[in-house]
């Protein structure tokens, strides 16, 4: 076995660990906030018995939100968790390319001031 088909491997068993734990620990879902400066964030829900993945990006004003949640494949899921592993201090211009990236032309689940997805 070469060693990137053992790198391959490696990955693979991680992710799978990773999805195991999250199963165990999922009761109804999971939500993260990547930067809390310009808000945004990636999670999870439980609909209809499936994993529905969202992400969400707030615009802040004053203080209120006005926040938009758009659903996600698990692909988009994974790649952001990869390409933000922990919390950020984003600027604007970071949100934004978030927001165009993982928000905008997506399935909006819901939107408005101050509002939380259930």
């Amino acid at each position: 076995m070469s060693s990137e088909d053992k790198e391959e491997k490696e990955e693979k068993e991680e992710k799978e660990e990773k999805e195991e734990k999250e199963e165990k620990n999922d009761v109804s879902g999971y939500s993260r906030l990547i930067s809390n400066l310009v808000r945004f964030g990636v999670g999870y829900r439980r609909e209809d018995s499936r994993r529905q993945y969202f992400t969400w990006h707030g615009s802040p004003s004053r203080n209120d939100d006005f926040i938009t949640y758009a659903e996600i494949t698990q692909e988009e899921y994974d790649r952001i968790n990869a390409e933000y592993p922990d919390r950020i201090d984003a600027t604007r211009e970071t949100a934004e390319i978030f927001r165009l990236k993982y928000v905008e032309g997506h399935r909006v689940l819901l939107q408005g001031w101050n509002v939380t997805l259930k």
